[in-house]
């Protein structure tokens, strides 16, 4: 990937019209690290961005159609432990609230293949740490991610950092959650809207995540996740990685037993882990609200979208795997739905069984 850091250019302010005009070089085929290159040894703006300046206005426009503005370095809303990563973003395309308006970050990554116990268990610790007042951060992708994406939503606040453009999502399923998340919190990319998913923006997507985030927790990850990537930014970069442990012989969890074995604290329940996130905070000069946020309410839950959907494919003794062939969800979908239903009182399960509860 390379390394750099943030150039003098970019760390005083710059008129809109010059902020147009970064974004529409990026826009012309400049991934981060050439975007980083273009400014290397410049003197002044004019001698970067050249001809790009008559793009501005339209590039400006066109976020404004998006909802979304570019941050840079130099503004009072990038992250500053964002800044402080080996290759920081140099531009942030981003959808939502202020980033300098949102709780401290924990990140909360695994598999995206992940296991129906793994995707309850994200679920219900990013609930416990959004509850506790934390902005939860993840890739919006399958597994993992998304159960931690709509646990915090139930709890709180929650980021999303994307492997494309602003406008692209990926998966297609996750329209519905990237808007979610867009609401309660934000959504973020360094790449330019109209961008695809290429798999080598993956490792520079999960950089970020580690990089917003003052503590990331693993939930799931098998020897070769792309998890991984992230639990070793986060290392490089000084912040403290929890995991959680799964089944002794789960082949899903193997990369989360290499990361305990190499020092990683070691997650069993979500309101432990969140009073360590607390403390760990605190330490490093949070402030953190002095109550709770209770959690989930306990009142009824109505039937309604997926949980109706979910609710329905279930009859007497129905798994998992039965459930995501009827309904066409995904596994993470289909594990929060199931649990959620569980809590309300809907469903029960059994050896890994589901049935409605009469």
């Amino acid at each position: 990937m390379g390394e750099w850091t943030v150039p003098p250019l970019l760390e005083h302010p710059v008129t809109e019209h010059e902020r147009g005009a970064i974004v529409a070089l990026s826009q012309a085929g400049m991934g981060p690290k050439r975007l980083a290159r273009a400014f290397e040894g410049a003197e002044c703006l004019d001698e970067v961005l050249g001809t790009f300046k008559k793009r501005a206005p339209n590039a400006i426009a066109h976020l404004r159609s998006l909802q979304t503005r570019a941050v840079l370095p130099c503004d009072d809303e990038y992250p500053a432990l964002l800044k402080q990563i080996v290759s920081p973003p140099l531009l942030l395309y981003v959808r939502g609230r202020r980033l300098d308006s949102l709780p401290p970050c924990v990140a909360i990554v695994g598999a995206r293949a992940c296991t129906t116990g793994a995707a309850r268990f994200a679920n219900r610790i990013a609930e416990a740490i959004a509850s506790a007042g934390f902005t939860v951060v993840s890739g919006l992708a399958l597994g993992i991610d998304s159960s931690a994406h709509v646990g915090a939503l139930d709890g709180g606040t929650t980021i999303g950092v994307l492997g494309t453009g602003i406008d692209v999502c990926y998966p297609r399923q996750h329209k519905e959650l990237v808007d979610r998340v867009a609401a309660a919190g934000a959504v973020v990319t360094e790449f330019p809207p109209g961008v695809g998913p290429r798999e080598w923006h993956f490792p520079l997507r999960n950089r970020v995540i580690a990089g917003l985030s003052f503590a990331v927790v693993a939930v799931e990850a098998a020897a070769r996740s792309g998890a991984l990537i992230t639990v070793d930014f986060a290392d490089e970069n000084g912040r403290e990685v929890y995991a959680c442990i799964t089944g002794p012989e789960n082949p899903a969890g193997e990369g989360i037993r290499a990361l305990i074995k190499d020092g990683a604290k070691l997650v069993v329940d979500a309101d432990d882990l969140v009073v360590e996130l607390i403390e760990l905070a605190e330490s490093q000069g949070y402030v953190m609200p002095g109550e709770v946020r209770p959690r989930r309410n306990d009142g009824p839950l109505v039937l309604n979208g997926t949980h109706r959907v979910v609710y329905d494919a279930v009859t007497e003794g129905t798994s998992v795997e039965d459930v995501v062939a009827v309904t066409s969800l995904d596994l993470s979908e289909v594990s929060v739905a199931l649990s959620e239903l569980e809590l309300g009182g809907h469903l029960s399960c059994e050896f890994g069984r589901w049935r409605r509860v009469s």
